[in-house]
């Protein structure tokens, strides 16, 4: 089965995460998980991505990216 990656998300444990991700949190300490949406479903409302989910039950940061959007998950 063949996969179109540029239309699906991606997520990490914050440990797993690349490093140039990582680098544009501003939670300090309290991440859990970061996600990478390809442009492709940009516009697309992802409801366990947004705040108070599990994603991020108390904070999602939004960073867009020339070819996508980064979001971060904390806890605190």
């Amino acid at each position: 089965m063949k996969h179109n990656i540029d239309k699906a998300i991606i997520v990490w444990r914050w440990e797993d995460a690349p490093d140039e991700y990582r680098n544009l949190s501003e939670h300090g300490g309290d991440e859990d998980y970061v996600a990478f949406i390809p442009l492709a479903l940009e516009g697309h409302w992802i409801g366990w991505l947004e705040e108070g989910q599990s994603f991020g039950c108390c904070s999602v940061s939004e960073h867009r990216l020339r070819d996508g959007t980064v979001k971060i998950g904390a806890h605190a």
